[in-house]
């Protein structure tokens, strides 16, 4: 689920305009698909609504934002104007709280998305995807409930997308440098992405800032759990604030540390090297 993964963070960090934006445009399209798959508009808008609705009961909670989405539904199943609590009793009594309940819609979700062609297939998919994301966040039921719909979305991903994923699965990597003669290794956890390019930070009164300024060839090395990707390549550093403020906001104690005592961090990636993906039983390179 690794691309699937990388989508749902896209779509939590999406700014607001551009979300609702998206979410219209897509939900014009697959309107258009269930419409040639269904027996009238009518039909599609009603299945086009359980999507809806399924999506949202896929981590058995309605939060405010999807109730804003939904509120129009609600509205016409109760005769009146529905506030959020009415809506989350609604909600409960309809036993959309237990996620269980709701095979029955994702029984159908799969009958009519097997009819649909790849494309449609990826819209509709996509869409139930962006109504649990609504809230800017995907749960890890969510994700799941999604995910049994079809397989994985086929995503186009450039290397750095890759290797990023493998290291934010692992949460913490290696980093493998050049002490003289000597090899030395030592395990990281912070990395941001920065311009499409994926940036490590070392404190520069450290050795390992010192071994990489006299040889930046190095390697990083990271488990996700199933599999392992080595990136080697040269360090390259940037100086740019951008990377200060990003390392601030992931990790406030440690740099408050630096601070305090005067310390910088330096922030460096790789350039000029190559990529590779190991499994028990094969071996993939990514550049």
């Amino acid at each position: 689920m690794s691309t699937f993964n990388e989508l749902c963070k896209k779509l939590e960090d999406m700014d607001d305009d551009a979300y609702n934006q998206a979410f219209n445009q897509l939900s014009v399209k697959v309107m258009k698909d269930l419409a040639g798959l269904t027996e009238s508009d009518k039909d599609a808008y009603e299945v086009y609504l359980q999507f809806l609705l399924a999506a949202v009961a896929a981590d058995g909670k309605l939060s405010e934002d999807e109730f804003g989405l939904l509120k129009p539904l609600f509205d016409e199943t109760a005769g009146h104007d529905v506030g959020y609590e009415e809506a989350v009793a609604m909600f409960k009594n309809m036993g959309l709280d237990d996620p269980a309940e709701i095979k029955e819609v994702a029984d159908l979700m799969v009958d009519i998305i097997e009819l649909a062609s790849p494309e449609a297939k990826d819209d509709i998919v996509l869409l139930c995807l962006m109504v649990c994301a609504i809230d800017r966040k995907v749960s890890e039921e969510e994700k799941e409930w999604i995910a049994q719909l079809v397989e994985p979305l086929e995503i186009e991903m450039t290397p750095m997308e890759v290797i990023d994923g493998y290291l934010e699965r692992a949460g913490s990597f290696v980093l493998a440098t050049n002490d003289g003669d000597q090899p030395k290794m030592r395990m990281l956890g912070f990395k941001t992405v920065l311009d499409g390019k994926i940036y490590f930070g070392v404190g520069t009164f450290k050795d390992v800032y010192a071994q990489l300024q006299k040889q930046p060839k190095c390697e990083i090395l990271a488990f996700d759990g199933e599999n392992f990707i080595r990136w080697d390549g040269k360090a390259v550093f940037s100086n740019d604030q951008r990377l200060a403020m990003a390392a601030g906001a992931a990790m406030p104690d440690i740099i408050k540390v630096y601070i305090e005592n005067g310390w910088n961090m330096g922030f460096f990636t790789l350039e000029e090297g190559s990529a590779e993906i190991v499994t028990p039983s094969d071996k993939t390179k990514l550049f």
